[in-house]
C-alpha cells in the first residue's frame, strides 16, 4: 500500500494566522474548507492506495469513504493543513505524521492559537483542520467582509457550510492530536521547548526486525516512535501504553547536534539514517548531509578524523594529510589507517603526503579500522587548480583598542597566485572594505590574533549562533527571512529601531518583510536580545576604499561598543575550480573592557549586580586568596596604564598583577591595593611598560586568610586600557 500526503493548498496569510476559512466570492484560495474539510477533494488529505503494475491503482478496503458519493475513496485521513512527513508502522499498519500548524501566537475571538501536531491514526478519520486544532480546540465561522463572528465549530457534529464545499456537509467527528505544541513552552509537553516549529514523524522501531544486525538500535527503543522537529533540531522517542496510546516521551540522540533534520529512515540493518538540511533555508548548505547512526554494544568503532594541511591551491599542489586526531574509544585497541586518493593507490599510515598534478576537485577518504574489524571513515575535498587569495589589513597604531575620535589609518593587502596583487592585476573595486560599529562589544576567543583577526566573534553574533535564528536568517543573504544586512539597512537612522527590534524578537511579528511570520522567542533574555540587535544594526556599514582613514565617532552616541573593519576578496574561477574568497577582520574595541567578558576565570564567579555605573549587569567577584582572569590576546601598543574599577566588601589588602602568557608568566605591571571604603566602587591604576600583543592575565593575590564563597576579596567591574 502507498500512503500519499497533501497540504491544504490554501493561502494562510489573510486570516491573521488563524484558520483560513474565507467564503467571500473570488477568494476561494483563502478557504481551507474547500480543500481539507471537503470530502470530494484530495487536498489536505493523506491518501491510501494500492499501485498496480499497469500504472493505475486500486482502492484497498478500510479507507474513510466506502461510498464515492460521500467522499473520494482514496482518502484515508482528512482535515490536514501540512502533513509534511509521514510514517507507517509496518507491524500495526498505524499511520504517523507531523502536522505543521498556523502561526497565531495567542488565543483570540477567532479561535485557538497555532499548534504543530504529531498524530497517530489507527484507522481512517478526520483530524479537524481547519475547524479544529490540537486537542480539538475549535475555530469559528467568520465573515471576513463584515467582521461578524458566528458560532464555534462543534467537534461532536462538524458542519462544512462553505459555498466552496463540494462534498458532504456533515463531517466525521475530529480526532484530537496525540502531541501538540505552540511557539511557547507548555506544561503539557515541556521537553519540546519553545521557538520556531516544524513537526515531523519518523519511524516506529521494532528491535526484532534486525536480529542478524550488529549495529541495530538498542532493545530499549523497541516499539518506540521517533518524532523530530526541523526548526528546533531535537528528536524525541515516544513510549506507548499497552493499548498503543501516548504514555511519555524522552530526548533521543541528544548527544548529537543535527542541522535541521528533514527526513529519517531505518536502514535494513536497524541503523538510523538522518537527512540534514543544513543551517540556512533555501540555500546550498555546505553542512547539509546524510548521517548514519549505529549502535555498538560491544566493540565500539574508531572515530575517524582527517586534517589536511591545505584544501585549495594551484597545481601541482602538495598536501600533507594527517589522521593523528583519530582515536578509538576502547582502551588498548589499535587501529589501522588507509587513505584513498584519486589517481593513486591506497596507502596506509597515520600521515601521508600527496602531490596533486591535475586540476579539479579531489575527494580524499580516510578509513580507520580497529582490530575487531569495526571501521569508520572521514572525507575531505581538495580543490586543485586555483590558489585561494590572501587578504590582510594593516592598521596604524594599536590593533585592539580605539581612544577618543581620532580615527584609524589602514591599508588592505591582497595577493593571489593567479590574479596578482592589489593594483597589479587585482582591481581595487573588486575588494570589499567596510566599517561597522556594534554597541554590544565583542567576545574574544582564546586564540584571537592581533586585533582579533578572524578569531573574534561579536557578542551579538555569538548569541545568535547559540539560538535558532540562523534557521531563518543569514548575515548577507536572504533566507526564509531577510538578511541581517537588509534589516540593518532598513532600520538605519531610525531612533526607535533598537527598542522595536528587541521587543520584536520576543513577541514575533509579520507583515514587515511580506507575509512570512517571525516566531516569538520569549525564552531569550533581554540581554541576549539587546546584544543580537546591536550586532544586527551594526551591519549597516559604510563602504571604504582599500587604503585610507576611517573615522571612529559612532561610539560617542553609543559608548562601549566595537568597530569592525572588514576586507573581502573573491578571486576568479580557474581550471574548472570555483571562485575562492578570503576575509580579513580587524576589531577595535572600547578601551573599557568588562571583566565579565574574560575568556577564562580561575576562582572568580560571575553574577548580576550593580556596577560602577549604577546599572545592573554581570560583574566578576574573587572568592580565593589567589585568582586570575584571562582577558585574551590584546595589543598593548600605546598603553601606559590600566585602571581597574573595583568594589571591596572589607578593607582587605591585595596585589593586582598583569602577566603575559599565564598566571605565572612575564610580569607586565603590578600594584598594591589597600581599599579605604568598603562596599563602595573605587578605581586603582596600574602603570605598565609593555608594548605589542600579549596574552593578558589579571592576577589577584592577598595574604588575608579565610577568603571564600561567603567572604569574597573584591568585585571587578571593568578594566580601562589607557594611553
Amino acid at each position: 500500500e502507498l500512503f500519499v500526503s497533501y497540504g491544504d493548498n490554501t493561502n494562510p496569510f489573510t486570516a491573521g494566522d488563524y484558520a483560513p476559512i474565507d467564503p467571500t466570492p473570488g477568494k476561494s484560495l483563502a478557504d481551507a474548507l474547500r480543500s481539507s474539510a471537503n470530502t470530494q477533494d484530495l487536498r489536505g488529505k493523506i491518501l491510501r492506495i494500492r499501485p498496480i503494475q499497469n500504472g493505475t491503482y486500486a482502492i484497498p478496503d478500510g479507507n474513510l469513504f466506502a461510498d464515492p458519493k460521500e467522499g473520494r475513496p482514496e482518502i484515508y485521513t482528512m482535515g490536514h493543513r501540512n502533513p509534511y512527513r509521514i510514517s507507517v508502522d509496518q507491524h500495526t499498519g498505524w499511520l504517523y505524521w507531523g502536522e505543521v500548524g498556523p502561526d497565531a501566537r495567542n488565543d483570540s475571538e477567532l479561535g485557538s492559537r497555532g499548534y504543530d501536531e504529531v498524530n497517530q491514526a489507527r484507522g481512517p478519520g478526520n483530524f479537524g483542520w481547519p475547524m479544529f486544532i490540537g486537542d480539538n480546540r475549535p475555530y469559528r465561522n467568520y465573515n471576513f467582509t463584515t467582521k461578524q463572528l458566528f458560532d464555534f465549530f462543534d467537534p461532536k457534529r462538524p458542519e462544512n457550510t462553505s459555498p466552496n464545499n463540494t462534498g458532504a456537509r456533515i463531517l466525521p467527528p475530529p480526532q484530537p492530536a496525540m502531541i501538540w505544541y505552540p511557539y511557547e513552552r507548555t506544561d503539557r509537553f515541556p521537553l519540546l521547548g519553545e521557538g520556531g516549529r516544524t513537526a515531523m514523524a519518523g519511524p516506529v522501531y521494532h528491535y526484532g526486525d534486525y536480529e542478524r544486525s550488529t549495529v541495530r538500535l538498542p532493545e530499549y527503543y523497541d516499539r518506540k516512535f521517533i518524532h523530530y522537529d526541523w526548526m528546533r533540531g531535537w528528536m524525541m522517542a515516544v513510549t506507548f501504553d499497552g493499548a498503543g496510546s501516548y504514555s511519555r516521551m524522552e530526548s533521543f540522540l541528544s548527544q548529537f547536534k543535527f542541522d535541521h533534520p528533514v527526513d529519517m529512515e531505518l536502514g535494513p540493518d536497524g541503523s538510523l539514517y538522518v537527512l540534514e538540511y543544513g543551517t540556512y533555508w533555501n540555500a546550498k548548505n555546505a553542512n547539509a548531509r546524510l548521517s548514519r547512526i549505529t549502535y555498538h554494544p560491544g566493540n565500539r568503532p574508531p572515530v575517524a578524523r582527517l586534517v589536511a594541511s591545505r584544501t585549495a591551491g594551484a597545481a601541482p599542489l602538495t598536501v600533507d594529510l594527517s589522521a593523528d586526531s583519530s582515536f578509538d574509544r576502547d582502551p588498548g585497541d589499535s587501529v589501522r589507517f588507509t587513505w584513498s586518493i584519486p589517481d593513486a593507490p591506497d596507502r596506509d599510515g597515520a600521515r601521508v603526503s600527496h602531490t596533486f598534478t591535475t586540476p579539479g576537485m579531489k575527494h580524499v577518504r580516510l578509513r580507520v579500522r580497529d582490530r575487531a574489524g569495526a571501521e569508520t571513515e572521514a572525507t575531505t575535498d581538495i580543490l586543485v587548480g586555483n590558489a585561494p587569495p590572501q587578504v590582510a589589513i594593516d592598521v596604524a597604531g594599536n590593533h585592539s583598542f580605539y581612544w577618543g575620535d581620532a580615527g584609524v589609518d589602514y591599508a588592505v593587502r591582497v595577493s593571489d597566485t593567479e590574479d596578482g596583487t592589489l593594483g597589479s592585476g587585482i582591481d581595487p573595486s573588486k575588494v570589499s572594505v567596510s566599517m561597522s560599529y556594534g554597541p554590544g562589544g565583542v567576545a574574544l576567543a582564546p586564540t584571537a590574533g592581533a586585533g582579533g583577526q578572524a578569531a573574534s566573534v561579536p557578542d551579538g553574533l555569538a548569541r545568535i549562533r547559540r539560538s535558532d535564528c540562523l534557521a531563518c536568517h543569514a548575515v548577507d543573504n536572504a533566507s526564509l527571512g531577510p538578511s541581517y544586512v537588509s534589516v540593518a539597512q532598513r532600520y538605519q537612522g531610525k531612533t526607535d529601531a533598537r527598542l522595536r527590534l528587541i521587543t520584536k524578537i520576543a513577541t514575533g511579528g509579520t507583515g514587515v518583510w511580506g507575509d512570512r511570520v517571525m516566531p516569538p522567542h520569549p525564552g531569550l533574555s533581554e540581554d541576549d536580545r539587546r546584544a543580537m540587535v546591536d550586532y544586527i544594526l551594526s551591519l549597516a556599514s559604510s563602504t571604504l576604499p582599500p587604503r585610507g582613514h576611517a573615522a571612529l565617532s559612532r561610539h560617542t552616541a553609543s559608548p562601549g561598543g566595537a568597530y569592525r573593519l572588514t576586507a573581502i576578496y573573491a578571486d576568479q574561477p580557474r581550471n574548472g575550480v570555483r571562485s575562492l574568497a578570503d576575509t580579513a577582520v580587524v576589531i577595535l574595541r572600547s578601551p573599557r573592557v568588562p571583566a565579565a567578558t574574560a575568556v577564562a576565570l580561575q576562582h572568580i564567579g560571575l553574577g548580576t549586580g550593580s556596577g560602577s555605573d549604577a546599572t545592573s549587569h554581570l560583574v566578576a567577584t574573587v572568592y580565593a586568596d589567589t585568582a586570575s582572569l584571562f582577558m585574551g590576546r590584546l595589543d598593548l601598543t600605546g598603553v601606559s596604564r590600566v585602571t581597574f574599577e573595583l568594589r571591596s566588601p572589607a578593607p582587605h589588602p591585595f596585589t593586582l598583577e598583569l602577566r603575559d602568557g599565564s598566571p605565572t608568566g612575564t610580569l607586565l605591571g603590578s600594584v598594591e591595593v589597600r581599599p579605604a571604603t568598603p562596599q563602595q566602587w573605587y578605581t586603582q591604576t596600574m602603570p605598565i611598560t609593555a608594548s605589542g600583543e600579549k596574552a593578558v592575565y589579571v592576577v589577584l593575590k592577598t595574604p588575608v586568610q579565610g577568603i571564600g564563597q561567603f567572604n569574597s576579596l573584591v568585585t571587578i567591574d571593568a578594566l580601562r586600557f589607557e594611553p
